[in-house]
């Protein structure tokens, strides 16, 4: 009877041992499904990131080039004001 109750104790124990096994085995696949997903998401986050720097940087260039284009038209203005006056100021006094 000793011998059977230390039978059956070592088959539990053998058992206890293979269900931590799983229960190790387990824990490290779904560590391992953690650490893939941050990394997917982190990547995701530096893409958007970087995305949404390129649409500044793109926003920023054409407002600049209206900005330049606004300047020019304001600069051939005067310049032909200034020609005009000029003009009529020369035709005046000669």
């Amino acid at each position: 009877m000793e011998q059977e109750a230390k039978g059956r104790l070592e088959r539990q124990k053998i058992t206890d041992e293979a269900e931590a096994e799983r229960s190790r085995k387990e824990l490290l696949e779904l560590q391992a499904n953690s650490a893939a997903v941050e990394s997917t998401g982190q990547a995701k986050a530096e893409a958007q990131s970087r995305a949404e720097a390129s649409k500044i940087e793109g926003e920023a260039a054409v407002d600049q080039a209206k900005l330049k284009a606004e300047a020019m038209k304001i600069e051939a203005v005067s310049c032909s004001f200034f020609n005009e006056l000029i003009y009529h100021n020369c035709t005046v006094v000669c």
